[in-house]
């Protein structure tokens, strides 16, 4: 067969470099795969490399590796990387013809002095930690890109490492081919049922010792000087990084095993392996090599003449072949001492609990009788030290998904740039607050940044001090707005719980509105819950109107989703005395109701203030109070608010990112979607169990009530501890919530799937066979 690369000869290669760049210079080939490459020397201070790639090549994958090289020109990495050099006429990639008539795609980069790794006969182990960090701090970077030309189908992603296989029919040495075979068949049973769980990014994916430049051919006096040739790029499993680096840096090595340790102590010091990926990695250095000898088996017979494909694979073979004589499990082992510089991050579960016990309060709780060590999230999983995934159905913090890589590559962005206050003018902020109040119905426009819901709660008390003039509040039974002294003592769900001190004297608590358990139940519900609101209003507030601070939805105590109408009815009997009201959205808003995107609007009223927490920044320390411009003027008293990390570049960059994933992934319609089938899935399960005793809920916000009989409704706690335990180990994670602590509550991240909602139901049910 015909060598497959594009027809063109160093004359045409110094024309068209001439013609479409406007530079003359002399062209040498240099040797490649699939790209014909040549080398133009302008005169000895003006090198480059003018890239033609085959006819079948894919724009888009031609376009990513021009574009990761523009967007890596203006990070702390530029220095390593080759430029994109432009046409006279101003583009980056060029279309020509060859004398035959196909078309090529022609583009010309700056050229990289140095020397390749692969010359270098002896590799200080500094070097090599060298590498390990350049491409721990490449894949951090690369979380910020993304390309269409990276989500390629391409053998040499290690995911598809499988669908090699029957190349090894290709293979003449039997003895050979079962090594293969043998090793494939470890990688299908070990590797391939977990690669769904490790983190996912765009990957440089050939740390090749003929990529990695070095500025000197001395070993003591080498250093990394840079990285070329992006044609293998993909979004993969990031720690397919790592694992092709080992593997080229562990051939020829008479101890493998030790020239690949200093990579991975490098590359987990800047970018902390997850544990999964160091379960994985010895697998994963296996697999580069297997797919590596299977495609040179697949070459000799459909491209017998491409010289590049046929370099002999026997020092891949000989490593395979060393490999071989050495456990896996053993070896796996001695790479995965490699990593974690920090003892913290292999202490065992009963250690960090002793820590917590010598060095932490004692009020600080765990989840579950035994409690998980969770090292990773993604998505709508968690994943502990075993490598064991559970869906996470209560985080409400991580609205988006664990660790979702727009909100991530945001934040890190943000922070490699600028972290400051907010005295400083910054497009970031503006941009934020005005994306966040439009949101909200008028008049609802003017924003305080701030960083948890307490903050934001104690922040909203403020605001309606100044405006009214007073101190009194009227809150619900069993609510909760935050812990500091400010909110404990006005949060019954504290104060009159265990340690409380009590109500404070100037709050005032009526019945919390639970149309299930509460005094009042049928159809008048809200009007004769609000008017114990009317009733407080008219005996608490004789000297004055104070405020009304109410959650739109009842978390603590216990998933209440209000009756029709209650906030309506009550927030006129507050305005009606001149008090504010203030609506806690700090657990339920940005689309979890799945109807609308705060839960006050499910009651048809607009706030006078509202505070957001929790998911507003998928886990980075953001928070807000959205306000009227006329209470925002009886603020400005001439004190200064300041918050030093409230609306800082980071978190308006962070807050942006889970807008925009609310947006694009339409999570407020996921959340209506999902949650009407989970609560029809939760009801029937009510049909069938009598230890249900009401489902409710909104979207996905949802709560089980547990009751012993229908008719006394005894609360059925200790049942609902137990369900919690056996869901934990079925690897689903709920808690409990309300007064009596009966209420399974479910809050996952929007991101949450139809099929996870299916399993989990499928698996209460079957706790729920056991326990009642």
């Amino acid at each position: 067969m015909v060598d497959s690369r594009p027809p063109f000869t160093c004359d045409e290669a110094e024309r068209l470099v001439r013609e479409r760049y406007g530079i003359g210079g002399r062209a040498a080939e240099l040797v490649a795969e699939f790209d014909r490459n040549f080398l133009i020397e302008a005169n000895r201070d003006r090198r480059f490399v003018l890239k033609i790639s085959p006819t079948d090549a894919d724009e888009s994958v031609v376009r990513c590796q021009i574009e990761v090289l523009s967007f890596l020109s203006v990070t702390a990495l530029a220095h390593l990387f080759q430029k994109v050099q432009p046409t006279a006429d101003g583009f980056d990639l060029d279309a020509v013809s060859s004398a035959g008539g196909s078309r090529h795609w022609v583009r010309l980069l700056t050229f990289l002095p140095g020397h390749a790794l692969a010359d270098l006969t002896t590799r200080p182990d500094r070097l090599l930690r060298r590498v390990g960090e350049t491409l721990a701090r490449l894949d951090q970077t690369l979380l910020a890109f993304d390309h269409p030309g990276a989500h390629r189908d391409t053998p040499w992603n290690l995911a598809c490492t499988l669908r090699l296989a029957p190349l090894a029919d290709h293979i003449v040495e039997p003895s050979r081919r079962d090594l293969v075979l043998r090793l494939l068949d470890r990688f299908r049973r070990q590797a391939a049922p977990r690669l769904d769980r490790l983190p996912r990014s765009v990957i440089y994916n050939d740390a090749n010792p003929h990529n990695i430049l070095v500025s000197d051919l001395e070993p003591s006096a080498a250093r990394l000087c840079g990285l070329i040739d992006f044609g293998d790029m993909v979004y993969t499993a990031t720690v397919c990084e790592l694992a092709i680096a080992c593997a080229y840096v562990m051939l020829g090595r008479d101890d493998p095993l030790a020239a690949a340790v200093p990579v991975v102590a490098g590359y987990d010091a800047l970018r902390p392996l997850a544990e999964v990926e160091r379960l994985l990695l010895y697998d994963l250095i296996v697999a580069r090599l297997c797919s590596s000898v299977l495609m040179s088996a697949g070459a000799r017979v459909t491209e017998p003449d491409n010289e590049y494909r046929l370099i002999s694979s026997e020092p891949i073979w000989e490593l395979l072949e060393e490999l071989a004589m050495i456990d896996a499990d053993e070896a796996g082992e001695r790479l995965r001492q490699a990593c974690g510089g920090s003892a913290a991050r292999n202490r065992s579960s009963a250690d960090i609990l002793a820590v917590r016990r010598r060095h932490l309060g004692l009020n600080l709780s765990v989840s579950y009788h035994e409690p998980l060590k969770i090292v990773r999230g993604e998505g709508q999983y968690l994943f502990d030290d075993a490598g064991r995934r559970y869906l996470d159905l209560v985080n409400n913090v991580c609205h988006v998904g664990h660790c979702h890589p727009h909100v991530v590559a945001a934040g890190q962005r943000q922070m490699a740039v600028l972290n400051t206050n907010t005295r400083y003018l910054h497009d970031g902020l503006a941009e934020y607050v005005e994306r966040l109040t439009a949101t909200f119905p008028e008049p609802l426009s003017v924003c305080f940044l701030v960083c948890t819901g307490s903050e934001a709660n104690d922040l909203a008390l403020r605001l309606a001090r100044a405006h009214t003039g007073r101190r009194e509040l009227i809150v619900l039974d069993h609510a909760y707005h935050g812990n500091s002294p400010t909110l404990v003592e006005i949060s019954p769900y504290k104060c009159e719980g265990p340690g409380g001190e009590g109500l404070a004297s100037h709050a005032h608590k009526v019945a919390m509105p639970d149309p299930y358990r509460g005094s009042y139940r049928g159809p008048d519900t809200a009007a004769r819950y609000a008017a114990l609101v009317a009733e407080a209003v008219a005996a608490f507030w004789k000297h004055g109107a104070g405020a009304f601070i109410a959650e739109s939805l009842i978390g603590c105590g216990g998933q209440i989703v209000l009756p029709d109408g209650y906030l309506e009815a009550a927030y006129r009997a507050v305005r009606s005395a001149g008090g504010v009201c203030i609506a806690d959205e700090v657990q339920v808003g940005f689309g979890r109701v799945g109807s609308h995107m705060w839960g006050f609007e499910t009651q048809a009223v607009v706030p006078d203030i509202v505070t957001l927490g929790k998911p507003i920044g998928n886990g980075h320390p953001l928070a807000a109070v959205i306000t009227t411009p006329e209470i925002a003027r009886s603020f400005a008293t001439g004190m200064e608010y300041f918050n030093t990390f409230g609306g800082n570049p980071v978190s308006c960059a962070i807050g942006c990112a889970v807008l925009d994933v609310i947006e694009r992934e339409q999570l407020q319609l996921r959340a209506a979607e999902v949650g009407a089938a989970l609560m029809a899935g939760l009801r029937r399960l009510q049909g069938a169990h009598d230890l249900i005793g009401d489902v409710r809920g909104l979207g996905l916000f949802v709560g089980v009530e547990l009751v012993r009989d229908h008719q006394t409704l005894t609360p059925a706690g200790r049942e609902a501890d137990r369900i919690l335990e056996a869901m934990r180990e079925r690897g689903f994670l709920l808690s409990t919530d309300g007064p009596d602590h009966n209420v399974l509550k479910i809050k996952p991240p929007l991101v949450i799937q139809r099929e996870d909602v299916d399993e989990m139901v499928a698996a209460l049910d079957a706790v729920l066979a056991s326990v009642g």
